[in-house]
């Protein structure tokens, strides 16, 4: 599918005035936090005023005076905290319970198309903006590059959603992760995965990602369901070119085996990471590789198991989520840097953007502190990326930044309404009124 037949097909989509496609300059922007988040130091630090011009931070203080023609946004009885992270998503993919990932395939390249397939992605892309995260990290099972091609069309202002680093297809071993199948003559494979074949192949393969756009390399040590993994070898050739063209890569790892040769090969973060030992995260630490945990709270959790037969019991749920929260608190406790991510791609009624709070609320179940799960998703998340200006408001910063009513820090339930987004010095979703209400 072409890119210009992808972006007419995400214009319909759009906002319904024609203000978001047509977009003019940007006036200079004076925002009045009741009470900002310091997200490196991990604190409110009470009233500030945010100045704001065309899409960067310019000044952070008390008491600014407001430029001659610059609009005032009026948020003294709202918290601020910088536009929210998530470093794990999946836009353009959803799998429904029961189903295989090569069900999955099937139904998005044969039945539904990459058109179709571009929609839903701009669909939930817009549901992500409106929860408050501003940024979104979408690693692979997206085609071949449609993350790449709606990071363009909302960069282009063709639709509303969040800034997203994109992956392209997940560098991967034989069979990707499809069950395994004796034929594939729809190439359902190479659809979603770049299957690689040797370090050269490796190699090869970074480069077209980059050359495509791609802003970060997703690799899978291992793929289950299949037996299949890379090679050191294959992995260290990711990594080195990666690193040599100014990349990211993200390792898709669930086994402490897999997970240990991907973080000796170099990689910058590891997710999932179910089977980690201690002595792997102290690796981890060392070599300051992030982990991005992907479990549900438990109010996520009994929403996923709804439309299940037989539903579990609270209490089963609550048992079985329990090992992801103690691999998180392993990690807290040995030094190694935790970043939110989702990674939510089964039908969740309350939507994306609810699930990656969710997911901020799991992080506190399993004890990390309210300030502690906000700055995963916020300064932490932001030196994954390797942006300096994401996750924080100061000078020079993405003018980036979500309103709510009350202390997150105390507790993360006012991320539950945001009353205003702003990405870029522009509001995205509710108003500036919203916070006297």
């Amino acid at each position: 599918m072409t890119l210009a037949a992808c972006a007419a097909a995400l214009l319909t989509v759009a906002l319904p005035t024609t203000a978001f496609a047509q977009r003019g300059p940007q006036p200079v922007v004076l925002v009045r936090a009741g009470n900002l988040f310091d997200s490196e130091a991990g604190r409110m630090v009470g009233p500030r005023d945010i100045l704001i011009r065309g899409d960067r931070v310019a000044e952070v203080g008390q008491g600014l005076t407001a430029p001659e023609g610059a609009m005032v946004v009026d948020l003294s009885q709202c918290s601020v905290i910088p536009g929210l992270i998530d470093a794990h998503t999946h836009l353009l993919l959803e799998q429904r319970s029961g189903e295989g990932l090569s069900n999955v395939a099937a139904r998005d390249h044969g039945v539904q198309g990459d058109v179709y397939r571009a929609l839903t992605g701009a669909q939930r892309a817009r549901g992500y903006l409106e929860a408050g995260f501003t940024t979104v990290r979408d690693l692979g099972n997206s085609g071949r590059f449609l993350d790449l091609q709606l990071e363009r069309g909302i960069n282009d202002g063709l639709v509303p959603g969040p800034r997203i680093y994109g992956s392209g297809p997940g560098l991967a071993p034989a069979g990707g992760q499809l069950e395994p199948q004796p034929v594939d003559h729809h190439d359902l494979i190479e659809g979603e995965y770049r299957i690689i074949n040797g370090a050269d192949d490796a190699r090869a393969a970074v480069r077209d990602a980059v050359a495509r756009g791609a802003d970060v390399i997703k690799m899978f040590p291992e793929a289950t369901p299949q037996r299949t993994r890379l090679s050191v070898e294959e992995m260290a050739a990711i990594v080195t070119e990666a690193k040599r063209l100014g990349v990211p890569v993200a390792a898709h790892a669930t086994s402490d085996a897999a997970i240990r040769e991907a973080v000796e090969a170099g990689v910058n973060s590891i997710e999932h990471g179910y089977e980690i030992s201690d002595d792997t995260l102290r690796l981890m630490a060392r070599k300051g590789v992030w982990l991005v945990p992907t479990d549900p709270s438990l109010e996520m959790a009994l929403e996923f198991t709804r439309s299940w037969p037989r539903q579990p019991p609270r209490e089963e749920v609550d048992r079985h989520l329990q090992a992801g929260r103690d691999r998180l608190m392993r990690a807290h406790r040995l030094g190694v840097r935790i970043a939110l991510g989702s990674d939510l791609y089964f039908p969740y009624a309350p939507g994306r953007g609810a699930g990656s709070r969710g997911t901020m609320d799991g992080y506190v179940e399993a004890g990390l502190t309210p300030t502690q799960a906000l700055q995963s998703a916020t300064w932490e998340a932001g030196r994954l990326l390797g942006d300096d200006g994401l996750g924080v408001l100061r000078p020079r910063s993405w003018a980036d930044l979500v309103a709510v009513q009350g202390d997150p820090t105390a507790g993360l339930s006012p991320l539950r309404a945001p009353r205003l987004v702003m990405k870029g010095g522009r509001i995205e979703a509710g108003s500036a009124s919203a916070c006297a209400s």
